[in-house]
Parts: C-alpha cells; structure tokens; sequence
C-alpha cells in the first residue's frame, strides 16, 4: 500500500515538473523571439540557451539561435545549429528554409532551391519558402517557374505585399509591363515601404 502511494507521489511530482518545464519553455520562447524582432540578439540568444537548458532537444530554440546567426553573417555557426535541430526532428521545415536562406546568401542557388524544396516537401503551406524558391528561380533566370511558386505563395496568403511584388518584377521581366505594373501597385498598397526598396532589390526572399 505504501509503495503504491510512494508511487503516486512521485508520478504526481513527475507531471508537475513536466508542466512547469513547459511553461518556462514558452516564456523563454516568447522572450527569445521578441528580442529578436527588436533586435536585441545577444539577449534573445540568452533566452532561447535558456529554453535548451530544459529542452536540450528544441527544434524551435535551435533554429532560432541558427537564424541570428545568419543574420549576423556567421554562416558556418547557422549551418550546425540547423543540422542539430534536424537531428532532434528530421521533418523540421523551418530549419530547411533556414539552410536555404544561409545557401542562397553564399551564392549557393541551386543548393538552396533543394533546400527551399524540401521545406516545402515537410510543409506545403510553408508560405515564406514558396516565395523565397521563386526568388531563387528568378535569380537563375527562370522565370516562369517563379512566377508560378509567387502565384503559389500568394493563394495560401493573399495579403503577401512582397509575394505580389516579385510576381510584377518577374512578369515586368518577361515584358508583361501592364500585369507587371499592375502587381507591383497592389504590393505597394499593402506595404508602401517597399518602394524605399525598390532600387537596391528586385525580388525580396525572406
């Protein structure tokens, strides 16, 4: 009878830590991740070491820490942490988008094309790697296969400002000047800022 109650106690023990771990995982995330956007990455690196201190095998903190690290131009760092995350899970669809944003950077565009495609193979509605695999395809000049990954992006998030701006660039490419002009004009209203950009950029990946 004791040992039966000894067990109850210490499963009961078991589920509460569980639950608390949890817990502290979202706040981490949610702090980690509001640091980033603001730009605090030292900070935001802070809490997502945190989140692997109790979660050692997070998938999400692994890929956000290689994220900061891309954008930081550390590429080599960027490249291990997504291979880490992609232990932990295989079918990690972010952290292939993530490889191909660090491969497209070092000029590697076919490379990326697998790595955007295999995003998209774990996750069809992966609405940011659509758009980014149409930019690498404009990039090789092909331009109908980009335009038809924007096309693709846009119907699974039809108020996607940069999704319509690189489809008008891209049929702005191909001569269609009218249906060009006409979708950069929609991008525009959705996200104006976008014109600030418009000289330095073509087509924008994420």
């Amino acid at each position: 009878m004791l040992t039966n109650t000894c067990g109850k106690v210490v499963s009961a023990v078991k589920v509460k830590s569980m639950t608390v771990n949890s817990e502290l995982a979202e706040q981490y995330l949610s702090a980690g991740e509001s640091l980033q956007k603001s730009g605090k990455v030292d900070e935001a690196i802070a809490q997502y070491q945190k989140l692997l201190a109790i979660q050692a095998d997070s998938p999400i903190a692994l890929n956000k820490i290689a994220e900061i690290y891309y954008t930081q131009q550390k590429y080599v760092e960027a490249i291990a942490s997504c291979y880490q995350a992609l232990r932990q899970q295989p079918n990690f669809a972010a952290a292939y988008k993530t490889i191909g944003n660090i491969l497209q950077a070092q000029g590697k565009i076919d490379a990326a094309i697998r790595a955007y495609s295999k995003a998209i193979e774990f996750d069809p509605n992966f609405v940011e790697a659509y758009v980014n695999l149409g930019s690498m395809f404009y990039k090789q000049g092909q331009l109908d296969d980009a335009i038809t990954y924007y096309q693709k992006s846009i119907a699974l998030q039809p108020d996607l400002a940069v999704a319509y701006w690189n489809l008008g660039k891209s049929l702005e490419e191909q001569g269609r000047i009218n249906e060009g002009l006409f979708y950069q004009k929609k991008a525009l209203n959705l996200q104006p800022e976008l014109e600030g950009r418009s000289n330095s950029v073509k087509n924008h990946t994420y």
